[in-house]
C-alpha cells in the first residue's frame, strides 16, 4: 500500500480497497458520545471537493480549527498538487496576528477557514469549509508534484515567522521511519488531542495514521486542556494502542483521572525537554490501572527533519543518566534511515561517545531548507546535514538530549541548561505558573536571571528567597536577579515553550536593578 509513493496516492488506494473502513473519528465535545466518523471513501470524496477549488502549484493557508474538515482540507490541498500551509485558527488577537504574518510571508492564493469573517482582514480569497463531497475530479498521478507539500512554520517569533519547506518525499520518509519503529499491528488504533497545525500533530498522528492504515480518534487541544481525563477516557473507550503527548501533558494527568489503559502499547513523549521525574510519576500513577511502563517512548525530533529523528526501540529499557548533577533520559536510537553525529559546534569535529556536543542529522527526512530564507538555510543546512542547534551525547547508540546551544547559560565555566533551572523554580511553590531562566552580561562574567509567573502576589519577598535557595541548592549557582511577574507576562511560542531570547531582550531593554 505504501508503494503508492505519496500520501494522496495512499488515500486514493485505501478509498478504493477499503472504502467503508473508518479512517478518522472526531470527538466534537471531547467525549465518545459526540463522535463523528469518516471512512476512507468519504474522506477521499471530501478531499476531492476541496481540491476542485485549489490551483496546482499554489500555496493554501489552512486556518481551520481541529476536526474532520481540517483533515479534508489538508489532504485536499495535497491532492490538488498545491502546498498546504498549516496555521492556528484566528480565534484571538495573538493567533490573528500569527496568521496575518504567515499570509504576509508566504503570499497564498487562498485561505481555507470556517467563515469569511474569520479572515476578512487578510485580503486573500477564502474557501469556506466544509465544501461538501465530490467524486474524485481526476486520477491521482503516480508521482508527486515538485512543489513543496507543506510549509511548516516554526513556533518562534510571531513578527518574523519562518517556514520549513517539506516535500512529499520528506513526509512519506518520516511516516515510514515511525512505522518501522512501532512495527506491524492489525489492531492499531490511535488517539490524539495534539493541534494539527504543528508537526507532531499533523505528521505524527494525521499523516501517520493514513500511511499506516489505522483509525485515528481526535479531539481538540482545548478539550484536553480543560479536562485532561478526556484524553485518557478516549484511550480507554476506543482501546487505543498508540498515542502521543508532550512532557507537560503527562504532568497534567492525575490519578483521579485513572481509567483502564492496558491497551496502550506505544505512548510517544517528545516535542519539549523530557523530565525523567515526569515519566516516573506517570508510570506510578497509572500502572495500577493497567498502564505498561514499556509503552513509554521518549523521542527526539524537530520540524527541520520533518519530525522524528530518534525514539526508544522495542525491547530497549528506559535509560536514565546523570550529567553535571542533572538526570537526563535517553531519547532512543536514530530511525533506520537517519544518520546522527555529535560534533564540536564550531569546528564540526566528531566527538567521542559520552561527550556533549551539537546534534547533527542527515537522511531523507531532512528538509531542503527554509522557504525564501537562503541565508538562514545556508547556515542551518550544510550539504544535506542539519545543524539542529540542540545539544546532546551518544551512549551505546542512544541519544541523550541535554539542551539548546543558543540557550546555554555558561557561568564560571559551567554549562547550565535553562529548562533544568526552570524545573527547579516550578517545584519551589505551587503558585508559580511558568518560569524562564537566562543569562545576561555582568561586570566580570555572565549572571543568571530567573523570571516566574505567580498566581498570587502575597509574600513575594519570601518566595523570591525560596527560589534563590532552590536554584542554588540544585545547580550550584545563585541567581543574581529573580523577577516575579503576573500570569501571562512570560512570552511563549505557539507550541507552549518559553521564548527565552525574547524575554532576555525585553529584560535587558527594560534595565536591571
Amino acid at each position: 500500500m505504501a508503494a503508492a509513493g505519496w500520501l494522496p496516492g495512499i488515500l486514493a488506494a485505501r478509498a478504493a480497497e477499503e472504502p467503508a473502513r473508518v479512517a478518522y473519528r472526531f470527538l466534537v465535545d471531547g467525549t465518545s458520545g459526540s463522535a463523528v466518523s469518516w471512512s476512507y471513501a468519504e474522506l477521499y470524496e471530501r478531499a476531492s471537493a476541496v481540491a476542485r477549488f485549489v490551483e496546482p502549484g499554489t500555496r493554501v493557508v489552512l486556518a481551520l480549527p481541529p476536526g474532520l474538515d481540517y483533515v479534508a482540507a489538508l489532504f485536499g490541498v495535497l491532492l490538488a498538487g498545491a502546498t498546504a500551509v498549516p496555521a492556528y485558527p484566528p480565534a484571538s488577537r495573538r493567533t490573528t496576528r500569527r496568521v496575518s504574518a504567515i499570509v504576509g510571508d508566504c503570499a497564498p492564493c487562498v485561505v481555507i477557514a470556517e467563515s469569511c469573517e474569520a479572515v476578512a482582514d487578510l485580503g486573500v480569497p477564502v474557501i469556506v469549509a466544509p465544501v461538501g463531497r465530490s467524486e474524485p475530479a481526476r486520477r491521482v498521478p503516480d508521482e508527486p508534484p515538485s512543489a513543496p507539500a507543506v510549509l511548516q512554520y516554526t513556533s518562534g517569533s510571531t513578527d518574523d515567522p519562518k517556514a520549513i519547506a517539506l516535500t512529499h518525499a520528506n513526509l512519506v520518509s518520516n511516516c515510514r521511519s515511525i512505522s518501522v519503529r512501532i512495527g506491524e499491528d492489525p489492531d492499531r488504533v490511535g488517539v490524539s488531542w495534539l493541534p494539527p497545525y504543528h508537526d507532531m500533530g499533523m505528521i505524527g498522528t494525521l499523516m501517520l495514521a493514513l500511511y499506516g492504515g489505522w483509525p485515528l480518534v481526535m479531539m481538540s487541544p482545548g478539550h484536553f486542556v480543560q479536562r485532561p481525563s478526556r484524553w485518557l477516557q478516549a484511550v480507554s473507550d476506543y482501546r487505543a494502542t498508540i498515542s502521543v503527548a508532550p512532557n507537560f501533558a503527562l504532568e497534567m494527568c492525575d490519578a483521579e483521572d485513572a481509567v483502564g489503559l492496558s491497551s496502550l502499547r506505544h505512548l510517544f513523549c517528545g516535542s519539549e525537554p523530557i523530565s525523567p521525574a515526569a515519566l516516573r510519576r506517570f508510570q506510578e500513577r497509572f500502572e495500577p490501572y493497567g498502564f505498561n511502563p514499556a509503552a513509554l517512548i521518549p523521542c527526539y525530533g524537530l520540524a527541520e527533519a520533518t519530525l522524528m529523528v530518534t525514539a526508544r526501540a522495542e525491547g530497549d529499557p528506559l535509560r536514565f543518566e546523570r550529567l553535571d548533577g542533572t538526570e537526563v533520559v535517553s531519547c532512543g536510537r536514530p530511525a533506520s534511515d537517519v544518520q546522527l553525529r555529535i560534533v564540536e559546534p564550531e569546528s564540526g569535529r566528531a566527538l567521542p561517545e559520552g561527550e556533549v556536543g551539537e546534534i547533527r542529522v542527515s537522511g531523507p527526512g531532512v528538509a531542503a531548507g527554509y522557504y525564501q530564507r537562503p541565508e538562514l538555510t545556508a547556515r542551518t543546512f550544510e550539504a544535506g546535514i542539519l545543524r539542529t542547534g540542540d545539544l546532546g551525547y551518544l551512549r551505546g547508540g542512544e541519544l541523550f538530549v541535554t539542551g539548546r546551544l543558543s540557550d546555554l547559560v555558561i557561568i564560571a565555566g559551567r554549562n547550565l541548561y535553562p529548562h533544568d533551572i526552570e524545573r527547579s523554580v516550578l517545584a519551589t511553590d505551587a503558585r508559580i505558573r511558568r518560569a524562564v531562566a537566562f543569562s545576561v552580561p555582568g561586570p566580570t562574567e555572565e549572571r543568571l536571571v530567573v523570571m516566574a509567573e505567580v498566581r498570587r502576589a502575597d509574600e513575594l519577598a519570601q518566595l523570591e528567597g525560596r527560589i534563590v535557595a532552590a536554584v542554588t541548592a540544585d545547580h550550584g549557582v545563585r541567581p543574581s536577579d529573580v523577577r516575579l511577574v503576573r500570569p501571562g507576562a512570560i512570552a511563549m511560542t505557539t507550541s507552549g515553550k518559553p521564548r527565552r531570547r525574547h524575554t532576555r531582550e525585553e529584560y535587558l531593554s527594560a534595565g536591571t536593578r
